[in-house]
């Protein structure tokens, strides 16, 4: 009986989140780290917000059971043993530096639960734990040119996008957590996407880092889907973007082509293209940038009459289908793929024009997050 180590690794992520985040909940009430109801918040009593601490938890025990394994665990039965095989090999340096860069900023998020940062030092000091994994060699060296086919080597240029990936990365996925289970859903999607492109390359460690994110979430969501129990604050929600982001780094070594970019994109497009139309809006508004509101789509979605629970599943649908766009755009020849993409990418245009998301939503003093209410 043979076990791939992505497996083991998801498995172990789920269980020993869904068990440190009841944990987690009562920690979070003695800090006094509790999301108060009212303002931009949807949610009408104070809900524990260091769920993030659990998600770390679980992944970084999964991670560091099954990131050296390369291949299949096997479970072996002589005449009177049976024999627990499992191959091993030390870490590489720049997965190390995805683990200690996890939890810097996951210690970044928990800190911003407890006492709230300003954006202007919380964002710089989030993409200094981005570089973390750059300092230990971790980076796209090159790309695939799209209509000749020749290797373009990216130098600096490689290592800083590598930074602002990382980076955006955490800072999508905390734009999407406003309402239960979103960002943990989305989350568990695109990571089973990033899972099933890396199989194709059978890159082994990707599926067991993108395993682990999934399974992390998918533990957490139990506890976090409507009505919550628990939020993960910034700190899971940076993490899970983190590690996502990592994932899809270590997936662009293996195939750096620029169609190869369609599935970590699109499997992430929701939170990038909301982190997008955020900044967009505030800017619009004369507002800071740095200052959270309630004009997110998940926001706008409710606003329409849309339950909580409705939201949810519209938006990890939508997640889906764009996962699985990349999937299939990355998957077939040139000029398929290109005809997918316009397709996806008109099917986006119409879907924001539906939702009137073309007109920018005007910021009233209630959508603006107060001192009491900052995420």
């Amino acid at each position: 009986m043979h076990i791939p180590p992505y497996v083991i690794g998801g498995l172990l992520a789920l269980l020993f989140t869904y068990a440190i985040a009841y944990e987690m909940r009562w920690v979070a009430q003695g800090l006094g780290a509790m999301t108060p109801p009212g303002g931009r918040h949807i949610h009408t009593q104070p809900v524990p917000r260091l769920g993030g601490l659990a998600i770390f938890g679980g992944a970084l025990l999964a991670l560091l059971a099954t990131l050296p394994i390369d291949q299949s665990v096997a479970l072996v039965r002589e005449t009177r043993y049976v024999v627990l095989a499992v191959p091993y090999k030390p870490l590489p340096l720049p997965v190390v530096g995805i683990l200690l860069g996890a939890a810097a900023i996951t210690a970044l998020g928990a800190i911003d639960d407890v006492r709230s940062l300003p954006g202007r030092v919380k964002f710089p000091l989030i993409y200094a734990a981005a570089s973390i994994p750059v300092w230990f060699g971790m980076t796209t060296d090159f790309i695939t040119h799209p209509v000749t086919g020749a290797v373009v080597p990216l130098g600096v240029a490689g290592k800083v996008f590598t930074v602002v990936w990382l980076g955006s990365m955490a800072i999508a996925m905390n734009s999407i957590d406003g309402v239960d289970g979103l960002a943990a859903g989305v989350s568990v999607i695109t990571g089973m996407t990033l899972l099933s492109a890396a199989a194709y390359r059978h890159d082994v460690l990707t599926m067991t880092l993108a395993a682990a994110a999934a399974g992390s979430a998918l533990g957490f969501l139990r506890h976090n889907f409507n009505p919550a129990r628990s939020f993960m604050g910034d700190s899971g929600s940076m993490l899970l973007g983190f590690l996502l982001g990592a994932a899809a780094v270590r997936g662009l070594a293996k195939a750096a082509t620029a169609l190869s970019l369609a599935v970590p994109v699109l499997a992430l497009a929701l939170p990038i293209l909301d982190t997008g139309y955020a900044i967009v809006r505030r800017y619009r508004n004369g507002v800071s940038i740095f200052i959270p509101d309630r004009g997110h789509l998940h926001h706008r979605l409710l606003d329409r009459g849309l339950s909580q629970r409705q939201v949810v599943f519209m938006l990890w649908l939508l997640s889906a289908i764009l996962g699985l766009g990349g999937l299939a755009a990355a998957g077939i020849s040139r000029t398929p793929s290109l005809i997918i993409l316009a397709v996806i990418a008109l099917f986006l245009v119409v879907l924001g024009w539906r939702l009137g998301l073309a007109r920018l939503h005007r910021l009233h003093a209630t959508e603006l997050a107060g001192p009491a209410n900052l995420p």
